[in-house]
């Protein structure tokens, strides 16, 4: 009976489970078969919105191209115009992200205008000019010269212009992107081919495939727009592809999927129906081994209850813990092997019906309780007493430093339980979580610490928001707000408010000589001092630097604020004792009085500020109250700045040479290049009404740029080894790479470097020795001669000749004109004649007019001078005509002071 009940149940689940897997086997196919027509039309369909996108773009383009004609005719622009032409493409290339340049190209490919600059200084090929009949041709892919990328050149022909092609650059990288955002699925390859099956692009990108004819082509009688399989379904390299045409040329969009991805979703499908088919069968497959199993149970229930007592044994000797148990009278009933391994001394004395105390005596004897000290006894009375309580927890040390935890329970029929854990890695983790906590409680108490000095610092800084660090006054941004608040508490009475702008004069050169530590003392000793004329310190403040602004509040303004200036000028400019040292200095003040509801403390500060650029210009310990002239000067100042610009833009200067003559030889040795303006309004702009404004614009060092360029361009020109001279602007060698500008226009003029001479004055050798000193041993190094313009005219110092790599000195005409009338003049060019000689350097007497300066230079031992007596500043070509007339002349007239002529160029 049990066994033809079991043979029924063995059936009945075979027949069930070929019933599953057939239905499971028929509904994967059905499935698999609607998942390729979804993929089909879902294919299909995004190649509809990328041949779209497509159209859409080459359609915008075209539509850029095809309004040429009627922009450049509204514009008033020929095509050939390339720089108008260049400017209207400019204004039209960042209308859409469809184009990278708008470009008009001529029949022999080269770019007539662009509206990217970059853009017109690479021809494009032939076949891009050469555009077929069709009104619109599509070029490339052709990679462009100067990005690299890959394009495609849409072309229009416009009749009217002659062979003129106006071309769009379409970056393909672009160009795909605006595709790829179309409703393509993942895994779907974008590509743009013509009909021959060339690649435009792909996307994504495949460098080595643009450009390249396709591998395995296409079916020629592929049905637009009807998806094609590509290989064997039922290989994963398989692919589903869509061909569909464009509005344009024969560029045709094709899209393709692998299988293996159309088809992932219906195997993850299929992958559950069959793990669903598989999960019933094994449910049904349990169900009849439950029934199977019920069979045997009985049978099965005694073999289980045979095997519990050896489970139960092997439970208890498998335990990680220690297991004892003891009867009532304390002696042995059975204990594990993890108990006999932590009382290894212990063991051997294991046995069952060995008594508790007999055991633990004999371990102690033999050292197995390190705490047992010399006295036996009492410690196994302790640990019998404990034991006998039948119930808590001690903790043991045993040899070694392993540590125990003794648990024991008192049973039901007296006898007892006990459990032995080794706790040692317990006892470490709690040291090392006492050492960390001490670590912890360190680190709190570090950082209370650092959080007291945050505290201290965060008040600093707020300190420093507003005031300055050095002095202790307010900084410009607190005492513009209290100059705003003064002006408000006041209501806008006029007159009442006063504000003084203070500079100290000489103070940089206390900082050049003393060293910055001393001027810091020095302004500190200043801000004390300031304290003291102003009863309110919040109206006292340093701007920066030495400057400081002082508030003055009253009804009589200005001659309170002009008072109050005086005084500070009095009490600044009294000696001050400073690390043993007495420094003497003065100060400058400005004000500006608030006459109207109308101000703000921009404009006061503004108008001090005008106020304090007059003082300084009228003298040192100068008190100026501002006025509207100043504004307008300041106006004047503005303009002539703007003018400035325009003209180094429209390159409105020009350079007239004035000839030098060596005394020795009395021939011609050279030019001296000097800038003139001529401003179509203003005239003739002379060079010290805008030489000083462009240096403090730094406007000099692109104006001194084309200076040296334009004059090594004429001096590339001029006969023989004729040297020019160029002056050099001190903010040249600051904000400039002079060595790097004078390296690159020597190369690029050709020009012998021995030929070329910069002037600096004084004033470039005091500012920044160091770096400046740096700068002309470079430029000397590339062969350039150093020349010493206006020498004696500025802080002279002769460690200056010794330092720097000076190739002549310049004579000021200063000294030249009273040679003829004081002697101490004609005693001082002698004197510096005569020590350049000594140094190997040349001297240059400037400012020659007379023939008795002449005379007086040449015996001073001068080896070179120019002058209005030698010759006129004038432009290159009329210079070199007057100097070849004049040696002419000369040279039929005879002789000068006994001085023989050749046929050179002479005095």
């Amino acid at each position: 009976m049990i066994k033809r009940l079991k043979l029924m149940v063995v059936a009945g689940m075979a027949a069930i489970m070929a019933v599953a897997a057939f239905g499971a086997s028929n509904l994967v196919r059905q499935r698999e078969e609607a998942a390729w027509r979804t993929a089909e039309h879902s294919l299909e369909g995004a190649a509809v919105a990328v041949e779209n996108a497509l159209d859409r773009q080459l359609l915008q383009v075209d539509g850029a191209l095809a309004s040429f004609a009627t922009l450049f005719d509204v514009a008033q622009i020929g095509p050939g115009q390339r720089e108008a032409a260049s400017r209207l493409l400019r204004g039209l290339n960042f209308q859409t992200m469809a184009f990278r340049d708008l470009q008009l190209v001529g029949p022999d490919g080269s770019i007539v205008a662009s509206a990217r600059a970059s853009g017109a200084r690479h021809a494009l090929p032939l076949d891009v000019a050469m555009v077929g009949r069709t009104p619109t041709n599509l070029i490339g892919p052709l990679r462009n010269a100067v990005t690299g990328d890959w394009a495609l050149y849409v072309a229009r022909r416009i009749p009217a212009w002659h062979g003129i092609i106006p071309v769009a650059e379409v970056p393909l990288h672009t160009l795909m992107k605006l595709l790829g955002e179309a409703s393509i699925g993942p895994g779907t390859r974008i590509s743009l081919e013509r009909a021959n099956g060339e690649i435009v692009a792909t996307l994504p990108h495949d460098e080595l495939l643009i450009g390249k004819v396709r591998a395995v082509a296409l079916p020629e009688r592929a049905e637009n727009g009807k998806a094609f399989m590509a290989g064997d379904r039922a290989s994963d390299t398989s692919t589903l592809n869509v061909v569909r045409n464009s509005l344009y040329g024969d560029i045709r969009v094709v899209l393709s999927a692998k299988s293996a991805v159309l088809l992932a979703d219906w195997r993850h499908d299929r992958d559950r129906t069959v793990t669903a088919a598989a999960v019933a069968v094994l449910l049904l497959t349990a169900f009849a081994g439950a029934i199977l199993l019920a069979i045997h149970q009985r049978e099965r229930a005694d073999a289980e209850r045979a095997r519990a007592a050896t489970v139960l044994d092997n439970a208890i000797d498998a335990m990680s813990d220690g297991f004892v148990m003891w009867d009532r009278d304390d002696r042995l009933v059975t204990c594990n092997q993890r108990y006999r391994e932590l009382y290894a001394l212990s063991a051997p004395f294991m046995v069952p019906g060995a008594r508790f105390e007999d055991i633990i005596r004999k371990g102690a004897e033999l050292g197995q309780y390190p705490q047992a000290g010399g006295d036996i006894d009492a410690f196994v009375r302790d640990i019998a007493t404990w034991h006998r309580q039948g119930s808590g927890s001690i903790e043991r040390l045993l040899p070694g430093g392993r540590w125990l935890l003794i648990s024991e329970r008192r049973m039901r029929d007296g006898g007892t339980v006990g459990i032995r854990t080794d706790i040692t890695a317990l006892k470490e983790a709690l040291a090392d979580l006492a050492v960390a906590n001490m670590r912890a409680n360190e680190a709190a108490e570090e950082a209370r610490q650092q959080n007291v000095a945050l505290l201290e610092q965060e008040g600093r800084i707020r300190f420093l928001a507003h005031h300055d660090d050095l002095t202790g006054l307010q900084n410009r941004f607190a005492f513009r707000s209290q100059i705003a608040k003064s002006l408000l508490q006041e209501g806008g009475e006029p007159g009442t408010v006063a504000l003084l702008f203070l500079d100290l004069d000489r103070f940089k050169d206390v900082n050049d000589t003393l060293g910055h530590p001393v001027g810091d003392l020095l302004l500190l000793s200043v801000a004390e001092r300031l304290a003291t004329c102003v009863p309110d310190t919040e109206c006292v403040a340093r701007l920066g630097g030495d400057e400081f602004a002082v508030l003055s509040l009253g009804r009589e303004q200005p001659q309170q604020a002009q008072a109050l200036g005086a005084r500070i000028i009095e009490i600044l400019s009294q000696p001050y004792s400073i690390q043993d040292r007495t420094i003497s200095i003065s100060a400058s003040v400005g004000i500006a009085i608030a006459e109207g509801p109308g101000f703000d403390a921009d404009l006061l500060l503004k108008q001090a500020d005008l106020a304090l650029y007059q003082a300084k210009a009228e003298g040192r310990g100068v008190c100026c109250v501002f006025t509207a002239a100043m504004d307008e000067k300041l106006r004047a100042r503005l303009a002539l700045e703007m003018d400035l610009r325009k003209a180094i833009e429209e390159r409105q200067f020009e350079l007239s040479y004035q000839p030098i003559f060596d005394l020795k030889s009395s021939r011609l040795c050279g030019f001296e290049a000097l800038l003139r303006w001529h401003h179509p309004g203003r005239g003739l702009v002379g060079p010290a009404e805008f030489v000083p404004l462009a240096e403090e614009t730094r406007l000099i060092v692109d104006l001194g740029e084309w200076v040296i360029r334009q004059a090594c361009m004429d001096a590339a020109r001029l006969p023989g080894d004729l040297r020019i001279a160029v002056n050099l602007s001190p903010v040249q060698l600051i904000f400039g790479d002079a060595v790097a500008t004078v390296r690159g226009i020597l190369a690029e003029t050709g020009l012998d470097p021995a030929r070329l001479e910069l002037e600096i004055t004084e004033t470039a050798l005091l500012a920044n020795d160091n770096r400046n000193l740096g700068t002309l041993k470079s430029l000397k190094e590339l062969g350039v001669r150093i020349v010493l313009d206006d020498f004696g005219t500025g802080y002279s110092s002769l460690s200056h000749l010794r330092l720097f790599p000076l190739d002549k000195i310049k004579i000021d005409r200063s000294f030249v004109r009273d040679m003829t009338a004081h002697s101490d003049s004609a005693a001082i060019v002698a004197a510096v004649a005569a020590l350049a000689a000594e140094l190997g350097m040349a001297t240059t007497a400037e400012g020659i007019e007379t023939q008795d300066q002449l005379d007086a230079v040449d015996r001073a031992g001068c080896t070179e001078v120019q002058g209005y007596l030698l010759g006129k500043p004038q432009p290159i070509l009329q210079a070199i005509h007057t100097t070849l007339f004049r040696r002419s002349t000369r040279s039929r007239g005879g002789q000068r002071g006994g001085r023989a002529h050749d046929s050179s160029d002479t005095l």
